[in-house]
């Protein structure tokens, strides 16, 4: 596995093969292994920084660099400047300034979202006084120091939590690790959400804790729970759905993930909110849960992880996606509401609801669509880069 943190490479030029601009011009940030004429790709070290030039030496835009990776270079400016501390301090504090909406409202938010906040690899999510960092791609490996150092700058966290332990590293040659960055942070952290208190496992908890790209779609159950309302919670994780639903007139919350620890989470935050009287964890596979049950819901949410993990798996996804959604169709009651959500940013919105449209048929189930959403505000997309948009929420009712 290549180790790249702290080193700042020299910089040289790559330039793109005739015609392999056009993509770069429009605004996409990512610059593929075949389109780079010189220098050859096995000449580029990981996380080196570079000029990126057309066939006719125009400059681009400053990228890094990764031989090791199908995407070989990602741009990180459209100016020829130097990518230091100052760098990482004024897009960090660009990236807040066009979340103080949120800041103002949630003391948990995603700071930075990687390509749509021009910083490719990296993300920062806060957690009230502590940050949890990821870093994706070996440039910004390379430039980890000098973005703890922006971080603490611009944002005076008490503690920076480094959450490397995504698969997508493996993906760039890079080790996966979880490490102490600065200051002090402890293993869970309670943030609100809404008039909720939730318990968030920074160091061990899923990506880096909690799924902030949801959060500005809680309501949309609490907008549809009515007095006892009998919820299932399917792909729970820490039960964030059902326990709003819960706040919001639920009688019964079943909430069904396969992993102990998010349960445990779940159920300690339950408790947390003088909720588990109503809230119940069942630790199994979903798909065996719905296979066995007998019981119906009035609500059922159903928030899976990615089935589409790239373009070669869409067919088998999206059969998934189908069969997942008609099992949960299956225990819903009549006028009952099904919240459906994808991540996979292979499916797009279409796909997405001609899956739930066989889905409805196969189960004999005819929906109206109430609301359609995605992922919220501090995860914006770039219109450029459809790679940054992945989220899809659907909420129905079961007519």
């Amino acid at each position: 596995m290549i180790t790249t943190r702290g080193v700042l490479p020299k910089t040289l030029m790559i330039t793109l093969k005739k015609n392999h601009d056009r993509r770069i011009r429009r605004g996409h940030l990512w610059v593929f292994s075949n389109e780079i004429a010189n220098p050859p790709i096995s000449q580029l070290e990981a996380g080196s920084l570079h000029e990126l030039t057309d066939v006719s030496g125009e400059f681009l835009g400053m990228v890094y660099a990764n031989p090791n990776s199908l995407i070989a270079a990602r741009i990180v400016s459209r100016k020829k400047e130097t990518i230091d501390t100052d760098f990482f301090r004024k897009r960090i504090s660009a990236a807040l300034e066009f979340r103080k909406p949120i800041a103002s409202l949630r003391d948990a938010y995603r700071v930075v979202f990687a390509e749509s906040d021009f910083l490719p690899g990296l993300i920062v999510d806060r957690y009230g006084p502590f940050l949890s960092v990821q870093s994706l791609t070996a440039g910004i490996d390379a430039l980890l120091d000098q973005i703890v150092e922006a971080l603490i700058h611009v944002l005076a966290p008490e503690g920076i939590f480094l959450r490397n332990d995504s698969p997508m590293r493996l993906l760039e040659g890079l080790s996966q690790e979880k490490r102490l960055a600065y200051g002090d942070v402890p293993e869970t952290t309670i943030i609100h959400s809404g008039t909720l208190r939730f318990v968030v496992d920074i160091q061990n908890g899923q990506k880096t804790g909690y799924f902030l790209d949801q959060e500005a779609n809680r309501t949309l159950v609490s907008q549809n729970t009515f007095p006892g309302a009998k919820v299932l919670d399917l792909f729970s994780y820490t039960g964030a759905w059902g326990l709003h639903a819960a706040a919001n007139g639920a009688e019964t919350v079943t909430a069904v993930d396969n992993s102990r620890p998010a349960l445990d989470i779940a159920l300690k935050t339950a408790e947390l909110n003088g909720m588990s009287a109503k809230f119940q964890a069942v630790r199994e596979p979903v798909i065996d849960f719905l296979k066995k049950t007998s019981e119906t819901w009035d609500m059922i949410v159903l928030d899976p992880p990615a089935f589409i993990k790239g373009k070669s798996h869409l067919k088998e996804g999206l059969k998934g996606y189908i069969d997942v959604n008609r099992r949960s169709l299956n225990k819903l009651n009549a006028g009952g509401i099904l919240v459906t959500c994808s991540c996979s940013h292979h499916l797009d919105q279409q796909s997405f609801e001609d899956a739930l449209l066989a889905a409805s048929r196969q189960s004999g189930k005819e929906l109206r669509i109430l609301n359609v959403a995605g992922q919220g505000p501090d995860h914006p997309f770039l219109l450029t880069m459809p790679e940054t948009r992945y989220l899809k929420v659907i909420v129905a009712r079961a007519v």
